[in-house]
């Protein structure tokens, strides 16, 4: 998913081979969504198991607790540059330009 064309200095401009989000399909962007979401959700329970121990190493306070949630929620984070390049994407699309020139 990208600019589907590039601008070059020159002023020529080439098909890069990418897709902008509004030029998929729905089956493409809900494959797109749920894998995304899917592998965050994979590794978070994966992360939950060191979460765990961190808990239970510090004694279950609150601290500890909050640090636990803050370890298994990180694979999370993955979902904040789909949602920018996503917007991105509909913004060259829909209130852009579809031509990206290289500064």
């Amino acid at each position: 998913m990208g600019p589907e064309r590039y601008l070059c200095r020159c002023g020529q401009k080439y098909l890069t081979g990418a897709t902008e989000w509004d030029h998929l399909g729905d089956w493409e962007r809900r494959r797109r969504v749920g894998q995304t979401f899917g592998l965050a959700l994979l590794f978070s329970v994966a992360f939950a198991v060191p979460g765990l121990v961190v808990y239970l190493a510090l004694y279950r306070s609150r601290g500890a607790l909050i640090a636990a949630l803050v370890i298994a929620g990180l694979p999370f984070v993955v979902l904040v540059p789909f949602c920018l390049k996503v917007a991105a994407s509909m913004w060259r699309t829909r209130i852009g330009t579809s031509v990206v020139s290289k500064v």
